[in-house]
């Protein structure tokens, strides 16, 4: 009885691990990047759902939002300099939570437009596809050795406008709209879990100074992120917002004034380990659990749906650069555009779009939702990245 139980986790994690292996070796030989690979593996598997074990595994909101999300926006947190990206700080947030904002309400009203879909399930869309991924589009930066400060502003607009679309989305799921009641359960939603995660990591700062074994204090910070999350959520504030602030603050002060040099390098390379292991497992998720016959049904729609999405991501950027550039940000001209390019979608739309309630358009949007992010992965993705190889003039 007990091996029927723990069979299919320990097939998963030894999956996941040998996979993102072989990925990561696939990926330097064919240079395609590593969440494609990942993807296609996440395909093949899909035609072997039982045997694989994965096939038990559900990708919806609680796996993703609370086992997957928060490692790899905690990680991308602490390795944020905040000396860095303090030039372009305007941009960032606005982009994070302004430039969702846009976005959403732009890709619903042209899907409207274009498919004639209600308008309240367009908007519910418009708000799943809104939230970017945070790692495709910087590994890619990494691997071309772009500069600094435009790696983390992306990196940092990825991890943070998370939180503001899953404040939004219970809203626009709900297909009820009172303004006054959605400005301030956002606003309670992102205040309570900024206050949240900067508490808690400014309380764990003073335990880190007692303690001195790199391994204890290593695990601490894994009760300092899932802390930071349970406790946001349980008071109805944002888990995601408090453990990208929690992340942010441990890498700027907390790394440098309380923790010795073995301790910094011992946990920097467990949470790497840690990030790349939970974005394994979700790029894997998102290739075996697309249904290739619903794709192919939903072609046109899906292919209008990631059209809007890509229109959406550029009229949100332009404006907001060139308000950032008129209160004093000196964003260069070439960055604006590549930040238009870059909204890849990933793995946290597909499982708020599975989170939905049942309705009559709830297929639609689960089908659209998985082939944009699919799209945008795979074939923004490769040609970001051969873009960014032929254009290395930052």
């Amino acid at each position: 009885m007990l091996e029927l139980t723990f069979a299919p986790l320990l097939t998963i994690a030894l999956l996941v691990i040998v996979l993102s292996f072989v990925a990561a070796i696939l990926s330097d030989k064919l240079k395609v990047s590593h969440s494609t690979v990942l993807i296609a593996f996440g395909f093949i598997l899909s035609l072997f759902r039982t045997s694989s074990g994965l096939g038990e595994v559900p990708l919806d909101n609680s796996i993703i939002l609370g086992l997957v999300v928060p490692p790899v926006m905690f990680e991308a947190a602490m390795r944020t300099r905040y000396d860095v990206i303090r030039p372009f700080q305007r941009t960032v947030w606005a982009l994070a939570i302004f430039g969702v904002i846009i976005s959403a309400f732009v890709t619903g009203f042209f899907l409207r437009i274009a498919s004639g879909l209600p308008l309240g399930v367009a908007l519910t869309f418009g708000v799943i596809v809104a939230s970017t991924d945070p790692v495709s589009v910087v590994t890619v930066l990494r691997k071309i050795k772009a500069p600094d400060a435009l790696i983390s502003i992306l990196e940092s607009e990825a991890y943070l406008n998370n939180a503001p679309v899953v404040i939004l989305y219970p809203i626009a799921a709900s297909l009820s709209f009172s303004p006054l009641r959605d400005i301030s359960v956002f606003l309670y939603n992102f205040g309570v879990g900024s206050l949240v995660g900067l508490l808690i990591a400014g309380a764990a700062e003073l335990l880190h100074r007692l303690i001195t074994e790199p391994l204890a204090e290593t695990s601490f910070t894994i009760a300092v992120m899932f802390g930071s999350y349970v406790l946001a959520e349980g008071l109805g504030g944002s888990g995601l917002m408090a453990v990208a602030i929690a992340g942010l603050y441990i890498g700027n002060r907390t790394i440098r004034t309380a923790m010795a040099d073995e301790t910094r390098i011992t946990m920097s390379k467990f949470w790497e380990v840690v990030a790349f292991l939970a974005t394994s497992f979700a790029f894997l998720l998102l290739g075996l659990k697309a249904d290739i016959l619903l794709l192919v049904r939903f072609a046109p729609v899906v292919l209008v749906a990631f059209a809007v999405t890509l229109l959406g991501r550029v009229i949100s950027v332009y404006p907001i650069i060139s308000l950032t550039k008129l209160l004093g940000e000196k964003v260069p001209g070439s960055w604006t555009r590549l930040f238009s390019m870059a909204g890849l979608r990933g793995v946290l739309s597909v499982a708020l779009a599975l989170s939905l309630p049942e309705s009559p358009f709830k297929e639609t949007i689960v089908t659209m939702t998985f082939g944009v992010a699919l799209l945008s992965i795979v074939l923004q993705g490769e040609f970001l990245q051969i873009y960014l190889k032929r254009r290395r003039q930052f």
